[in-house]
């Protein structure tokens, strides 16, 4: 039933924004930064860390756009009607979920393979390869998950002004949490994770072996806040009635 769910996710957004969005931000921002990498005298890890460090600081706001369009496509078609009147909600909310995570995952991976090939092949960098680029881009991906989970229950239950704006406060946060007010407390603000899970993985990857301690602090932090961010999603999806949704 997830499958078939899923497909049908699929046509639902098929021509939409959302879908170009994923493969056109990646291509966009990454000329940027590589046209700026090529005059800039920065050293080669400050230009990765801080390519990782951008994406870190705007992923929690596409996450809020994109979770409130997958919404606003449902109250377009009926005022979520569509929804509500399926034998499991569950189900279909599932579906959204993977949906916004796969395109995620595939937004991701490009980013990091486009950047990769540009920074080692083209502006003849070395520091780290493209398989830790794509190694780095999957931890962004994971850290993002918790992120995703409540920007849609945000999204359906109160509307996709609560989510941008939540996505772009979110967005503030994790740029704060990445200087130095954010040290000591990062690992407690799941907002902060998509730019400091990344920041602090690359570098460890770099042999920055102080980062090594917060690195296995944060993993069991995260799967605890991601387990039960699943369980409570599963527990509002079947219970959702979308009274506020319409309101």
């Amino acid at each position: 039933m997830l499958i078939k769910s899923l497909r049908a996710d699929l046509l639902k957004i098929k021509g939409l924004p959302i879908t170009y969005a994923h493969l056109i931000i990646p291509i966009i921002m990454c000329g940027l930064f590589l046209a700026y990498y090529s005059f800039t005298g920065w050293d080669e890890y400050s230009k990765i860390l801080a390519f990782f460090e951008a994406i870190g600081a705007g992923f929690p706001v596409l996450i809020g756009i994109f979770t409130a369009s997958i919404m606003e496509q449902e109250q377009n078609a009926g005022e979520c009607q569509n929804l509500l009147t399926l034998r499991s909600k569950t189900t279909a909310f599932v579906s959204k979920l993977v949906l916004l995570l796969g395109l995620a995952l595939f937004s991701i991976v490009l980013t990091s393979v486009v950047f990769g090939i540009g920074f080692c092949k083209i502006l003849g960098y070395n520091a780290v390869s493209v398989t830790t680029l794509l190694m780095v881009a999957l931890v962004t991906w994971c850290s993002g998950i918790p992120l995703y989970i409540w920007q849609m229950f945000l999204a359906f239950q109160f509307g996709k002004g609560i989510s941008i704006g939540v996505g772009i406060v979110s967005g503030l946060v994790s740029a704060l949490m990445l200087t130095n007010l954010g040290t000591f407390v990062w690992k407690y603000i799941p907002f902060s994770w998509t730019g400091r899970i990344p920041y602090t993985f690359l570098r460890t990857v770099l042999g920055c072996t102080e980062e090594r301690n917060d690195l296995m602090e944060i993993i069991p932090i995260f799967l605890l806040v991601t387990v039960v961010s699943v369980v409570c999603y599963l527990l509002w999806a079947f219970n959702w009635e979308g009274s506020k949704i319409s309101e």
